[in-house]
């Protein structure tokens, strides 16, 4: 146990950052990028949530033509996308906040549609994600290399031209990484199938290439274990985590994000400290890479996972989209505004459920001017 007792609100040095708390923002898919390029309304939204000393992850990020699966998401493997998000690390570093770039392939997630040529989407296996959709199509050897040297370049434009304080590779619920990672996803009978560690060799080889273009320091990586999330399950899921996050102790990363089993779909399940991670937490042992754990967790949740020392940083998505304030209301201890009608204006396109939510001064002052009208 340290000495001093932690707290949401400790400072901590995490890879290149210097960070004042421990509150991050998660990784949330929002669909406000039309023409697939990050834009000033994406700055704006990531601006109003960034702290000094506070960091931020940006949604998934598309690292190729062939990894998007949805409408209106941001993409980064051009010259320009790298320059629409600079919009965006722009505002966030002008207000004295860190943001990472989260780099994304949804595999057989996305569909034909989505895809060049209106061709069938990639995966480690000729699989989908369900019974009513065509299968994906197998990627081939060269392809794997060609889809690993992807997430190389995203990384490269992400730090140098977008100017990202680093990048989170994306490992997790379900998408392209885990589809290689689990068995009932990858069939394949090549080097990249069958054994836990054939399996795992796509995702280690996507890190080995991203941590040779940029510092390890600047280098993340999000991974589910048991979260069963999208069709992805594995036959022994303890094996498969405990080889990926043991090796994971050989890179030096800023940050491991590890998501919440109970939380995965969200529905509620015991208390954090009773979950699934319990098992895995202790497997990550490399004091230069800090662990943050997202999904469910309250102030309350959060404050213990830190001072137990279960967790360096949270991670907080859906009371992070309604409270863009966050930070200030966990610190002041202020109710965390809720929207029980959030979801169904996610991905809805413009202002509305985006950069609209009030702060807690601005809520004040909406009920005192109010008042005063009556």
């Amino acid at each position: 146990m340290p000495s001093q007792l932690l707290s949401l609100f400790s400072p901590i040095k995490v890879g290149d950052m210097k960070l004042e708390h421990r509150v991050a923002l998660a990784p949330l898919t929002r669909s406000r990028s039309p023409g697939f390029v990050a834009n000033a309304l994406n700055a704006l939204y990531y601006s109003q949530r960034a702290t000094k000393g506070g960091l931020l992850i940006s949604e998934g990020t598309c690292i190729d033509p062939y990894s998007n699966g949805y409408a209106n998401v941001p993409f980064i493997f051009t010259k320009e996308h790298a320059e629409g998000w600079a919009l965006s690390t722009e505002a966030v570093h002008a207000k004295g906040g860190y943001i990472y770039a989260q780099l994304w392939h949804v595999g057989r997630l996305s569909q034909a549609s989505f895809q060049p040529d209106n061709q069938p989407p990639v995966s480690s296996s000729a699989t989908s994600v369900r019974e009513n959709r065509p299968p994906a199509r197998a990627l081939n050897i060269a392809e794997i290399q060609e889809t690993v040297k992807s997430y190389a370049n995203a990384a490269i434009l992400a730090i140098n031209d977008a100017h990202f304080d680093g990048v989170e590779i994306h490992a997790a619920h379900g998408y392209l990484v885990e589809q290689f990672l689990n068995s009932n996803s990858n069939l394949r009978t090549d080097v990249y199938g069958g054994s836990i560690e054939n399996r795992a060799r796509f995702l280690f080889e996507v890190l080995d290439a991203v941590v040779a273009a940029v510092p390890a320091s600047k280098v993340a990586i999000r991974i589910s274990p048991d979260c069963n999330m999208q069709g992805v399950k594995d036959d022994d899921p303890k094996a498969l985590y405990t080889y990926v996050l043991q090796r994971l102790n050989d890179y030096n990363l800023a940050y491991i994000q590890l998501t919440e089993p109970l939380w995965g779909a969200w529905v509620q399940g015991p208390p954090h400290d009773q979950s699934k991670l319990v098992q895995y937490r202790p497997l990550l042992k490399n004091p230069l890479t800090k662990v943050m754990l997202t999904g469910g967790y309250t102030r309350d949740s959060a404050e213990s996972a830190v001072e137990t020392g279960r967790a360096d940083l949270i991670g907080f998505g859906r009371d992070f989209i309604t409270n863009p304030d966050l930070v200030s209301r966990l610190e002041r201890n202020l109710p965390i505004a809720q929207d029980k009608d959030v979801v169904s204006g996610h991905y809805s396109g413009g202002k509305e459920k985006y950069t609209d939510y009030p702060t807690w001064e601005e809520e004040q002052a909406a009920k005192y001017y109010l008042t005063r009208e009556v």
